[in-house]
């Protein structure tokens, strides 16, 4: 699991080395590549040696998310390198929907199903005061793991922390709120950088069409794939016709925001009701419509 098994491969040093492999015309010598990013004078508490190995670290999570390839010492661009870390969160994010089941870098996105149709009969107020070690045991646990070592598990503490960061990086929760030591799962950032595809037929959308589109471009959410994956170990489903508690929360925050609006026609017979929130007037909808302060994304 290269992305949660290298610390050192985080997202922001992955885009560091993405960056710098672009503004060199896409091809780097790998011992360059090692001077830009782990200079000796930065490295007074490591070897050069043990810089060099963590800034190949970086490198091989970079090959995985299939932006760059080593040609001998090069290493070489795949195709155009994003430029922005939205950009590269959007390519990271297209990446690992793209998964076959088998690849084991699935677990990010199963990990976050889980916590998603946990927080349904739990609460989102659990998972983020969680210990690392509770959450990663228990996470571990519901998605299967060896038994030889703690080496062979699916997820712990290490790679529970390159978990967190890698999911805020593209926009689908917290791992830094104050006085907290889990995670907050919140998709509505991902949701509005989706949400031009996600209305793809225009601005207004049926509440039906809505949630089929979020299953299909977010399989982690309300009838995704690994959300159903999720569910189908024992954790519980939404009421039919309601939507789950992380899902209804993002869509409010995006209304606030005046990202979208959740509209109820009067006399609609197949509205999707959310999350009951006795302090929201939002509480089902029968259409979505994008707001224009959302095509700029």
């Amino acid at each position: 699991m290269s992305l949660l098994s290298t610390p050192t491969g985080r997202p922001e040093r992955v885009f560091s080395l993405v960056s710098l492999v672009r503004a060199l015309g896409g091809r780097v010598k790998s011992s360059d590549a090692k001077e830009w990013l782990a200079p000796q004078y930065r490295s007074a508490e490591a070897t050069t040696q043990k810089s060099g190995d963590r800034v190949r670290e970086v490198f091989r999570v970079a090959r995985d998310l299939k932006l760059l390839h080593a040609d001998q010492d090069d290493w070489v661009s795949t195709s155009e390198l994003p430029a922005t870390r939205r950009g590269l969160a959007l390519h990271v994010h297209a990446h690992l929907c793209s998964l076959s089941p088998e690849d084991p870098d699935t677990v990010l996105l199963r990990a976050y199903a889980w916590c998603v149709a946990y927080a349904e009969a739990n609460g989102t107020a659990v998972l983020i005061t969680k210990t690392a070690s509770a959450l990663a045991s228990e996470i571990a646990a519901a998605l299967g793991r060896a038994e030889e070592g703690d080496d062979d598990k699916s997820f712990n503490t290490t790679k529970l922390s390159a978990w967190k960061d890698w999911m805020a990086f593209l926009g689908l929760g917290w791992n830094d709120l104050p006085g907290t030591t889990g995670f907050l799962p919140d998709p509505s950032r991902r949701i509005e950088e989706e949400l031009v595809i996600l209305t793809s037929h225009g601005p207004r959308v049926e509440a039906e069409l809505f949630v089929e589109a979020i299953a299909r471009l977010l399989p982690y959410l309300d009838g995704g794939l690994l959300f159903e994956e999720a569910c189908a170990n024992g954790l519980p489903r939404p009421p039919k016709g309601r939507l789950s508690r992380i899902l209804s929360q993002a869509l409010r925050a995006l209304e606030a925001n005046e990202v979208l609006r959740c509209e109820m026609e009067g006399d609609a017979k197949k509205g999707i009701a959310l999350f009951p929130d006795p302090l929201s007037l939002t509480n089902a909808f029968s259409h979505i419509e994008r707001l224009p302060g959302a095509d700029h994304v």
